[in-house]
């Protein structure tokens, strides 16, 4: 989930504590995009919102999953393709190293979706 591990001072437990009530946390947020195998988007937005605005901690991780997800989004793309590997064409201008062309602005309507 990209979350920290601590409680915030406006929760209902106490603040500073970890969330799996062991004494020491592990964050998860540091975690190598490798050793990764599911992620859960809430708090990084789901990709086809084209949201690009994370806080800091999180920031690293959630662009990594976003990018993976356009990444395998191609892929599926080319799974789909005709005998002359026609692929949609890919005009978003909207930070392309992130959103690998999806994307023409930022938010939902931004997102360029898949052709069905």
């Amino acid at each position: 989930m990209v979350d920290s591990p601590y409680f915030k001072e406006n929760e209902k437990k106490k603040a500073g504590e970890c969330r799996d009530g062991r004494k020491t946390c592990e964050d998860c947020r540091t975690t190598d995009i490798s050793s990764i195998l599911s992620a859960h988007l809430t708090l990084c937005q789901k990709p086809w919102e084209c949201h690009q605005y994370w806080d800091n901690h999180a920031q690293t991780l959630c662009y990594q999953l976003h990018s993976n997800w356009f990444r395998i989004r191609r892929s599926f793309e080319e799974s789909r393709t005709d005998e002359l590997k026609q692929l949609p064409d890919i005009t978003g201008s909207f930070q392309p190293e992130l959103f690998h062309g999806y994307c023409t602005s930022s938010g939902h309507k931004g997102y360029l979706p898949i052709e069905i």
